[in-house]
């Protein structure tokens, strides 16, 4: 691809930093807009007009800082969660939203927090938590409830301890042990004719 040319850009700057309108990057692509850092080229601000659009190049918006980027707002935001506007709202019209850390940990903190997934059909409205190690749980009170099923499955040990009060209710309760497999019952339950 040859070498992309535009005869408008226009500059205004100084040693501190510039502000560029049709600036062509390394990577021969239109900046519209280019807000830039005199200090270090790691610190800029671009709105590029070309570039691949799979990939968001094309009208998308480069915000980059070799150090901390802050941003504070909602100073003068109602804190009512009915009738309040939110102090800092972010909607994707199509696409992902992505938070990645390569070598820190992400941290959610608010008075309240609430994951809510919104699915159109069975396969979606769905919430995935994975890990590698460990996913761990502390609270005062823990709840889970479940409108249709509730399952815990675990390829090793499975336990569940009440320290002071165990308490397991079922409106028709069904245990099955390994033994099952070699002695069954006559008239098996559920539990043992699945573990079976």
């Amino acid at each position: 691809m040859a070498k992309r040319k535009n005869y408008h850009t226009i500059r205004y700057g100084n040693r501190d930093g510039d502000l560029k309108f049709g600036h062509i990057h390394e990577d021969n692509q239109l900046s519209a807009v280019q807000l830039r850092s005199g200090y270090d080229p790691r610190h800029f601000m671009t709105m590029d007009a070309t570039g691949n659009q799979e990939q968001g190049r094309k009208g998308g918006t480069i915000n980059r800082c070799p150090g901390t980027y802050q941003i504070k707002c909602g100073d003068d935001v109602i804190s009512d969660p009915v009738d309040g506007m939110p102090a800092f709202y972010v909607e994707c019209i199509n696409g992902d939203i992505i938070f990645s850390a390569t070598r820190g940990r992400i941290k959610f903190q608010a008075e309240n927090i609430e994951f809510i997934a919104k699915g159109n059909d069975n396969q979606n409205g769905v919430i995935t938590l994975k890990s590698n190690e460990r996913i761990q749980i502390e609270s005062k009170n823990v709840e889970v409830n479940a409108g249709t099923s509730a399952k815990f499955f675990s390829s090793g040990t499975c336990k569940i301890v009440g320290n002071a009060i165990l308490d397991l209710y079922g409106g028709l309760a069904a245990c099955a042990t390994g033994a099952a497999k070699i002695r069954k019952s006559k008239y098996a339950s559920t539990a043992e004719s699945e573990n079976n």
